[in-house]
């Protein structure tokens, strides 16, 4: 690859004060985040609980602008995002997980910009925002879909307010996989206000019938009806898409056995740039090897990539660190710089270690 690799900084670990039944006092796979006001929430693809922390951009800048770790990330809270408990026993407890790979904030500013007929009264309904989570829509060993959106309404202040809603994915991902742009096997990893859309980013990570791999793929949804889905029917289905569009983001070479393997670069999160006067989206990838293969299961490392308002894939920039595998990300313009500033969090694949937080500033 062209771009030199991006070293990202640790701001801390996801620990919270008030862990779920079974849960640890962490997030320990940390799948999505976001970052708005100084208050950071991110949620865990193997447990119940989605969590809420302060984090006041001041010192983050300044971390920034030292590039050196701080310790910032303060203990926050948990709130349970499905009834029950899940299982200790791992298998048993990836087998009956939600999966929630995906987490995104609509700001009442993205509503108060809305072109819908519904405007005012999905204003009225979520006067102060809202924090949507999603299933990634894939099957479990059980059989069941992962197609489970919860929504939570926000207080004036940002935090969570009451018992969250759950909407039904099950027939915009039926129709996803009965249609000819999704191939291999369903696996949404993130989601993005972006305008008059909702952006959901499709992983190519498996395999397709012809054992080709699968296509990595940006999804727009109609975010008007999405939002008025969220009152009315509580589904969102085929009715709410919009397009697709498909992106070839490489490879990164990885040791295994002796050998070097090319292991094919594919999505795991995606935000549209606060405040950015262009209009891009970010991204995080993963090069991760796909099941059946001589590097299955083996992680290459991760990138961070930029693409413009017209859809064009401007840049990928692999991290200097080829064990981190990130899983989420949130990105802010920087007027003063001109750059983009991100937030980062990854998954260490094991249960018994707290999800980091990373920050990183993204060269011009």
């Amino acid at each position: 690859m062209p771009e030199p690799a991006l070293r990202v900084i640790r701001l801390g670990e996801h620990r919270v004060v008030n862990p779920q039944p079974n849960d640890p006092p962490f997030l320990s796979a940390a799948s999505g985040t976001a970052w708005s006001g100084g208050r950071l929430y991110s949620v865990g693809d193997d447990q119940a609980s989605v969590a809420e922390f302060d984090l006041d951009p001041a010192p983050v800048m300044e971390a920034l602008r030292r590039h050196e770790d701080a310790d910032l990330l303060q203990p926050g809270f948990a709130e349970r995002i499905i009834p029950g408990v899940l299982p200790v026993d791992p298998k048993e407890r990836a087998s009956k997980k939600a999966d929630f790979e995906a987490l995104t904030l609509v700001l009442r500013e993205h509503v108060e910009a809305l072109e819908h007929p519904e405007r005012a009264e999905i204003l009225r309904r979520f006067p102060h925002g809202l924090l949507m989570m999603s299933g990634s829509g894939g099957m479990s060993w059980e059989g069941f879909r992962r197609s489970t959106c919860v929504v939570y309404s926000l207080d004036e202040d940002g935090h969570i307010a009451g018992l969250p809603a759950k909407v039904s994915l099950e027939a915009l991902h039926d129709s996803l996989e009965q249609g000819d742009a999704i191939t291999g096997e369903l696996n949404i990893e993130g989601m993005a206000v972006y305008g008059q859309s909702l952006v959901l980013a499709q992983r190519g990570n498996s395999i397709d019938d012809d054992g080709e791999p699968a296509k990595n793929l940006l999804i727009f949804l109609d975010l008007g009806e999405v939002l008025e889905s969220l009152y009315t029917d509580l589904s969102v289905g085929e009715l709410e898409l919009q397009g697709f569009h498909e992106y070839d983001l490489g490879h990164l070479p990885v040791e295994h056995d002796g050998g070097t393997h090319d292991v094919k670069i594919d999505f795991t999160d995606l935000d549209a740039v606060s405040g950015d006067p262009e209009g891009r989206l970010v991204f995080t990838a993963a090069g991760e090897g796909p099941d059946g293969s001589p590097v299955q299961n083996v992680i290459a490392g991760s990138a961070v990539g930029v693409i413009s308002a017209a859809g064009e894939l401007l840049s990928l920039i692999p991290l200097e660190d080829r064990t981190i595998k990130l899983e989420g990300v949130d990105a802010t313009y920087n007027p003063s710089l001109g750059s983009i500033d991100v937030l980062l969090v990854s998954d260490a694949d094991d249960p018994d270690v707290p999800a980091p937080l990373f920050a990183a500033r993204l060269p011009d």
